[in-house]
């Protein structure tokens, strides 16, 4: 067991190094592309997965979740060279594919793989919240060597990429699945794929669940592709994103860790009442103060998401059986990447004619009023606080 945890942080690390994190908004503004062009690309691509994320997490149940994240790291790698090649705006878009194809075979199988492993809500919270501080630690080294590398060629961050990717997959062949074998078939796959939107379709924890999930990360998505000129427009350097960048991820690292603690201290129902109410004003309160004094409000926020991402995974996983669980968290990821893509269609269109400090106040707004809403109708569980 304890192999195979560490063997899970140094996959999440190496995934984390991710060197064109910070700087793959500059990398498109290099090229020449407007904010509405770059917000259109984040759009596109978050409708890809709509096609890949739940085939993929199908694809994890039957014939092996490790198999599937080894393979999505190798394709994450490929979408990373693809893309530092790239010179044009349809090439940028072609490379894309790789990208969203090789996260969908990740995304949902790595926790489902884990949560499996351990059986344990509560165990399985705090060794998700360090996986995740191994992650955004490996983010926050990657936030400084992305702007140094930037600055001597602006196509390094994302070639260098692929290195770890693809030893991300090489780690994660080393740990030990706990699962039963199943003989892959495309019937099998069909079946599975209708099983587990079946089973997301019919429980209430889920859907409310995918309904938070869709929100934060709508949310992240559109300040991910827009904090970096943000930065940069309140006075913040270049330079300077080699030491505010890490400060990002690791704020959320932070969040992420004590997760599990806040959880057993206030309780389930305060984590999420607090901290989806407390993320859409610090939002909010970014684009108000438009200075360099919004640099607070974010951080702040990262925490948030930190704590927020870690205690959903935890609820949903709860409420999901084994037998369909990357499947049914590929449907969650489904339903928020087509809320991020339709959101950045809009805040594209809006941040070119109204500033991206305006796109924030509207985040923050948007934020609580549908934080309002997901806290009236959630789900009433019995023994939960």
């Amino acid at each position: 067991m304890k192999k195979d945890i560490f063997i899970y942080y140094i996959f999440n690390f190496l995934l984390g190094f991710y060197i064109a994190n910070g700087t793959t908004v500059l990398f498109a503004r290099t090229l020449g592309f407007s904010y509405q062009q770059v917000f259109i690309l984040g759009a596109i691509y978050m409708l890809m997965f709509i096609f890949f994320e739940v085939p993929s997490g199908a694809f994890a149940d039957l014939l092996g979740r490790k198999k599937s994240v080894a393979l999505g790291c190798v394709i994450v790698a490929l979408g990373a060279l693809a893309t530092g090649a790239s010179q044009t705006f349809w090439q940028v878009f072609a490379s894309l594919v790789p990208w969203a194809l090789g996260f969908s075979f990740i995304s949902g199988a790595d926790q489902a793989l884990l949560y499996d492993r351990i059986s344990d809500s509560k165990i399985y919270i705090q060794i998700l919240g360090r996986s995740k501080f191994f992650f955004l630690s490996a983010t926050a080294l990657a936030g400084i060597l992305g702007p140094f590398l930037f600055g001597i060629n602006f196509r390094y961050p994302y070639l260098f990429s692929a290195i770890p990717f693809f030893g991300g997959g090489l780690a994660i062949l080393f740990f030990q699945e706990a699962r039963e074998k199943h003989v892959f078939t495309l019937r099998k796959h069909w079946e599975q794929i209708k099983e587990g939107v079946r089973f997301t379709k019919n429980n209430q924890y889920i859907l409310w669940s995918m309904g938070l999930l869709a929100l934060t990360f709508a949310v992240w998505y559109n300040l991910f592709n827009s904090y970096q000129p943000f930065l940069m427009d309140v006075g913040f350097t270049l330079r300077a994103f080699s030491f505010i960048l890490p400060a990002i991820f690791l704020c959320e690292a932070l969040g992420g860790m004590i997760a599990a603690k806040l959880l057993e201290f206030l309780g389930e129902n305060k984590i999420f009442i607090l901290g989806l109410l407390l993320f859409g004003a610090a939002v909010g309160a970014a684009g108000v103060f438009n200075n360099k004094l919004s640099l607070i409000f974010l951080l702040l926020y990262c925490v948030l998401l930190g704590i927020l991402r870690t205690s959903l995974s935890g609820y949903a996983n709860r409420h999901i059986e084994s037998s369909h669980r990357a499947t049914v968290v590929s449907v969650q990821s489904m339903a928020a990447t087509l809320a991020a893509a339709l959101s950045l269609f809009l805040f594209g269109f809006l941040t070119d004619r109204l500033g991206i400090s305006q796109l924030f106040i509207v985040l923050g707004i948007v934020t609580l009023v549908c934080s309002f809403v997901l806290l009236l109708f959630r789900p009433r569980e019995s023994g939960m606080t």
